[in-house]
């Protein structure tokens, strides 16, 4: 690989590393690995020392991944140094799971040990429709810059068609010469638009997702936390339109570099300015929501350890109304899976990042 590859990907894994480490200390305080806590449990030494065992363990693990794996791709082709940071970049999240597993049976067992009781609100306080008529996220016309962008790519490719040669390159060695090739054709040239086409699918829905949530109420202060959901929302809805931006950019000049012989140093710089800006952005909207208080956040109707599967992480609540409701971690909203709609949104979630997956890969094969 060359040094900006190098570079790029390598900034990838350690990404993908740091948000894996730093899970336990995201979003409510209160919330163990899915195990709910009495707030005095939170200078619990063991508490904390649980939270300081799986940063070590998945923080161990990634370096000593990660070196493996740079040591391994430094004299390798691109394809098989992606192959490699790949399947590293797996094992991780396969390993994160493993140390989340074991993360919560010691929060069980600590809980068990101290005695800890947390009663459960019975009190429910929250509304389907508030939100959605009060600009909680940003309207559908906001991705019209994205079609835009893909209608742009589009006349251009319709535009110099005869100047796309035949076959045209797909990839560059270290050496900078191309090493891979296909053939022209409608479906081979308009890939990347495809692409396009379902990342805004893909961001558009969640922008809907996040405005059909459900807005959790504190029956003590309905008002203040009415509020605080509709700028979470809102801070979301932003950051996920900008940088599902930068990424319909990225992908229109990647087409032009492949297309069109564009200076494929201006694709890797303007990847490795995105993976920057992105974690960046992802950081700070972090941080802001902590200092804030807003991923502090209880959602009461869904609270009950018993309704989270799955290590805690998919919710099925046949007497839950609601289709999509904020996760237990204050900081993003899931689906319901024991609504009826719930498996067919989810699996039309999945189907579209499936295909835009397949569509590179047998068209870049």
């Amino acid at each position: 690989m060359t040094v900006q590859e190098t570079i790029f990907i390598s900034g990838f894994y350690l990404f993908i590393a740091l948000m894996i480490s730093i899970q336990a200390y995201i979003g409510l305080r209160t919330l163990l690995f899915g195990i709910t806590l009495p707030a005095e449990a939170l200078q619990d030494r063991g508490v904390r020392g649980i939270r300081r065992n799986y940063v070590l363990l998945t923080g161990g693990f990634a370096v000593i991944l990660g070196a493996a794996c740079f040591l391994v791709t430094r004299h390798e082709t691109t394809s098989q140094s992606f192959l490699y940071w790949a399947a590293a970049i797996l094992l991780l999240i396969m390993m994160s799971f493993f140390a989340i597993r074991i993360s919560r049976m010691s929060a069980q067992r600590l809980k068990a040990a101290r005695g800890w009781q947390v009663a459960v609100q019975t009190k429910r306080a929250a509304s389907l429709a508030a939100g959605r008529t009060q600009g909680s996220v940003l309207s559908f016309w906001w991705y019209s810059a994205h079609v835009a962008v893909m209608a742009l790519c589009i006349f251009f490719v319709v535009v110099r068609w005869n100047a796309i040669p035949q076959p045209f390159a797909t990839h560059m060695g270290p050496d900078g010469v191309p090493d891979q090739y296909t053939f022209k054709s409608v479906r081979t040239v308009f890939m990347m638009n495809i692409v396009q086409a379902l990342m805004i699918v893909f961001f558009a829905g969640y922008n809907l997702m996040i405005s059909r949530a459900r807005t959790s109420l504190d029956p003590q202060d309905r008002e203040g936390s009415l509020r605080k959901q509709l700028k979470l929302k809102k801070i979301h809805s932003i950051s996920a339109w900008g940088i599902s931006l930068l990424g319909i950019v990225n992908i229109g000049l990647l087409q032009a570099v492949i297309l069109y012989g564009w200076n494929l140093n201006l694709l890797v710089r303007c990847n490795i300015s995105f993976l920057v800006l992105f974690f960046l952005t992802l950081i700070g909207v972090l941080l802001y929501l902590r200092f804030r208080g807003l991923d502090q956040i209880k959602d009461v109707p869904s609270q009950e350890e018993r309704h989270w599967k799955w290590l805690g992480s998919i919710y099925a609540n046949p007497e839950d109304p609601a289709l999509f409701v904020p996760d237990r971690y204050g900081f993003l909203w899931t689906i319901n899976m024991a609504n009826p709609l719930g498996k067919t949104v989810a699996a039309a979630i999945i189907a579209v990042l499936v295909t835009a997956i397949l569509v590179i890969m047998f068209n870049f094969r």
